[in-house]
């Protein structure tokens, strides 16, 4: 009885606390005056949304940035996660913990640091007379600064997958003669392709609806 009130309270607190905003923000999608009680109008929003002029580039800035990130952290995260998930290293879960950080830091706190650190008079400039102000305001600048808290989704599915399937397979090939390259490309890599896609289709999902960084170091500027 005790267990099946707990279900049911656990059950009861995920409807009010995920479905029922879930369901708030649809219908207020397509009722533009539901907050006021209103359910007319049905998807009266959207005409006036497509004949935005901005709509297209900001639609287009929008996939430019999130394919930059998972791009990026693809190049991070794949490298990081072979020397994982395929070697010995020292302190293997430090690794894991220190990657964890960025990722679990909000990106806006993290546009803030480097702002502090990178634009005029920052803190570059002021130990080093160096300030990468231009690169940092830009949409490169945006692309790597959300990369770095995003990465690790990369890394940890490209990590996780090699610990759980070994190396046995890349072995087999290295005894039957083929080189370590061609053992990797042949064997390693395909195996690694469903982890490193849904790694880096949830690092373009993470940068697409991230707000806060494009919010901080966008402000007020076009390109």
């Amino acid at each position: 009885m005790k267990q099946t009130f707990l279900s049911g309270a656990t059950l009861a607190a995920l409807v009010m606390l995920v479905a029922l905003p879930l369901v708030f923000i649809v219908l207020q999608a397509i009722f533009p005056r539901f907050s006021a009680g209103s359910l007319g109008d049905a998807f009266g929003g959207i005409p006036a949304l497509l004949a935005d002029p901005q709509l297209p580039a900001m639609l287009g800035g929008t996939l430019w940035i999130a394919a930059g990130v998972a791009l990026v952290s693809v190049m991070i995260g794949l490298p990081l996660g072979i020397l994982r998930g395929m070697f010995s290293l020292p302190l293997p879960r430090l690794w894991d913990l220190l990657f964890l950080i960025p990722f679990l830091t909000p990106p806006y706190i993290s546009a803030l640091s480097w702002m502090l650190a990178l634009q005029s008079q920052g803190y570059l400039q002021q130990l080093t007379g160096w300030q990468l102000n231009d690169l940092l305001f830009s949409r490169s600048g945006i692309v790597l600064v959300m990369t770095f808290n995003i990465f690790p989704v990369v890394y940890f599915a490209v990590s996780r997958s090699l610990l759980a399937s070994g190396t046995r397979l890349a072995v087999v090939a290295r005894v039957h003669g083929a080189s370590a390259w061609r053992a990797f490309w042949h064997v390693t890599l395909p195996m690694l392709s469903p982890a490193l896609a849904a790694g880096m289709l949830l690092a373009f999902t993470l940068a697409i609806e991230e707000f806060g960084v494009p919010a901080a170091l966008a402000a007020g500027r076009e390109w």
